[in-house]
């Protein structure tokens, strides 16, 4: 049961990022909140990391989400989701919209964040400092489904594809003379791992002067693809021309644009990225819920610290497509999509003008935010109406409904999924 003294429908108030890279009209515009000055709001955080926690309204006052759960987790996030990452929420879900390119980067493992957790600690580096790689000591798979027509890069992609674009791009090809050959030879999934981690570590590692050379003559065969965001080209022109190095040196991520997948999602569509995907948000805006972590590895576009030898350590050498997830029906409740992770589980709920569907944050809390429309959640006598850009949290054991109260109504929803048999 939930606590007693909590109310047992709690509305949110998300705290937003203001990265160099996000859109100054998305987020605004589903908060309605004023913007103008046009400043990049870039995330609304929607949890209880303690770099950016929502603050729960109870009553006429208003908590930092961390530490109200912090007060009593066991009551509020039920005894299974509290045991996952030592009394604290274990997800974050988070609405983000990228003007530009985020950076290209990859999350760790749990063992990995641990381990580099307590090295930079041992080593007295700040928590806030900005050449810190690990913010906290948990892991960080993420799920996100598009709410806009949304562009990405997603893992390397299949080898055979990367030895057709070394014939196609002189550019890719000098990268490694001889892969094709190498590739012939690789006939197990180990070799075919040590000749990609070969590939992107001499990619990423090669003297900056060989890389201006090589990405200048690029990025003159990419001039026509200008313009058209199903290519390749097009992105390694925008990347030049948002994260030029100082100097003017080219930034050597812009050779991933060649070497993964590049994926358009369109609304409704969405991707799931676990320990050591290799990835970068290119545009669009979506909902993303992840492990509650803000560890992040970085191998260039970006401003921010870049960490090659970081990145290499972490990634996982697979090749192959990625799946796009789509969602698995859920009637009358919209649809969920699944992923291996434990933590949290992602749903979209659409709901018709005056339809219901009733919840229950069974096995966690669950967090709800209104994209569209304007919906009310109601638990017992306790009402909380939920207009777009609303968000909610719904302490463990709490069964509610939805209801739609102005057109048609979509709500997203994190929830801790019942344990896989």
């Amino acid at each position: 049961m939930a606590d007693p003294s909590v109310p047992p429908l709690l509305p949110l108030e998300g705290a937003v990022q203001h990265y160099a890279w996000g859109g100054a009209r998305f987020l605004p515009d589903l908060l309605g909140a004023p913007n103008p000055e046009a400043r990049p709001w870039a995330e609304l955080w929607l949890g209880a990391h303690p770099s950016a926690p929502a603050r729960a309204r109870l009553g006429d006052r208003v908590e930092p989400l961390d530490q109200l759960v912090a007060r009593n987790p066991a009551r509020l996030l039920g005894p299974r989701a509290a045991s996952m990452l030592g009394g604290r929420l274990p997800y974050l879900l988070k609405v983000l919209d990228a003007r530009q390119m985020l950076s290209l980067q990859v999350h760790p493992s749990r063992a990995q964040a641990v381990e580099g957790w307590a090295r930079e600690n041992a080593a007295g580096v700040p928590l806030d400092a900005p050449h810190r790689c690990y913010r906290d000591d948990n892991h960080k798979p993420e799920v996100h489904v598009a709410l806009t027509d949304f562009w990405m890069l997603h893992g390397f992609r299949p080898l055979e594809e990367i030895e057709e674009e070394t014939r196609r791009t002189p550019e890719i090809g000098a990268l490694m003379p001889g892969f094709r050959e190498r590739l012939r030879c690789a006939t197990s999934p180990g070799a075919r791992r040590a000749l990609l981690r070969d590939l992107y570590a001499g990619a990423m590692t090669m003297p900056q002067e060989r890389a201006n050379v090589l990405l200048d003559a690029l990025l003159e065969r990419a001039r026509p693809e200008h313009g058209d965001p199903d290519a390749r080209g097009h992105w390694a022109l925008r990347a030049a021309e948002e994260y030029p190095l100082p100097g003017g040196g080219r930034d050597r991520g812009i050779f991933s644009l060649y070497l993964l997948n590049l994926v358009r999602l369109r609304p409704g569509e969405g991707t799931y990225q676990p320990a050591g995907t290799l990835h970068a948000y290119l545009q669009g805006a979506n909902v993303e819920l992840m492990a509650s972590s803000d560890n992040v590895l970085r191998g260039g576009l970006t401003p921010k610290h870049v960490d090659v030898a970081e990145l290499l350590r972490t990634l996982d050498f697979a090749d192959g497509r990625p799946e796009v997830l789509r969602g698995e029906e859920r009637p009358p409740c919209g649809h969920v999509y699944r992923t291996a992770a434990e933590e949290f589980e992602l749903s979209r709920i659409p709901l018709a003008p005056g339809a219901t569907c009733a919840l229950c944050a069974q096995e966690g809390p669950d967090t709800l935010v209104t994209i569209e429309g304007a919906a009310e959640a109601r638990a017992g006598d306790h009402v909380a109406p939920m207009p777009r850009g609303a968000a909610l949290f719904v302490p463990w054991g709490v069964a509610y409904s939805l209801r739609a109260t102005a057109g048609v109504a979509v709500v997203f929803r994190a929830a801790v999924p019942a344990p896989r048999a």
